[in-house]
């Protein structure tokens, strides 16, 4: 994992993206402070997981569903 500044990655976008698959995610930094990431991504990259594992609204339904009283157990399936 790198760690760039926001004027860094704006000045050399082609180059840090081209790197990515050497670099691994590279962290974007705004006056010292995390503020986005890139993260490399290939044709075995499933979007849709990546996607769902940093939505909050995600995680609160997951939560819902977990304590309710409707899950079925794989033994009974």
């Amino acid at each position: 994992m790198k760690i760039e500044s926001l004027r860094e990655v704006k000045n050399n976008f082609s180059s840090v993206i081209e790197q990515l698959s050497e670099t691994g995610p590279v962290v974007i930094t705004k006056n010292g402070k995390s503020r986005a990431i890139l993260l490399p991504v290939d044709e075995s990259t499933d979007l849709e997981s990546l996607l769902l594992s940093a939505s909050p609204r995600f995680w609160g339904l997951f939560d819902r569903a977990a304590k309710s009283k409707a899950w079925t157990a794989l033994e009974d399936v």
